[in-house]
């Protein structure tokens, strides 16, 4: 089941709270103008950004997905992304730790 870590990283517009962005997507009502961000699924990649229609679909709920970010539109979901990157690399120097930073920050905040 999708979850989310307890203080996600959240866009300037994201105006939504975050109880009632959980309940949407629990019950599959979609949800227009947000894109959720996750460890990408794949070692190679750093993280996906899916449009929160993608979440209507039942199977998609119900995967092992934790959301660490939320934003209005992907533009702001990509800034939000370097935003991620840049605390990273201030806290563990190098962009090799991206991966294992987050992991570790998932399993803190879940």
């Amino acid at each position: 089941m999708v979850r989310f870590v307890d203080k996600p990283y959240v866009s300037k517009n994201v105006d939504f709270r975050l109880s009632s962005i959980k309940w949407k997507m629990a019950c599959g009502i979609g949800m227009t103008n947000l894109h959720f961000i996750t460890l990408s699924d794949n070692k190679k990649d750093l993280f996906d950004i899916y449009p929160a229609a993608v979440f209507k679909q039942k199977n998609i709920r119900k995967s092992n997905r934790v959301i660490i970010g939320i934003a209005t539109s992907f533009k702001e979901a990509t800034g939000l992304v370097e935003k991620m990157i840049n605390e990273c690399l201030s806290e563990r120097g190098s962009i090799f730790e991206v991966r294992s930073y987050y992991e570790d920050f998932i399993k803190d905040h879940t």
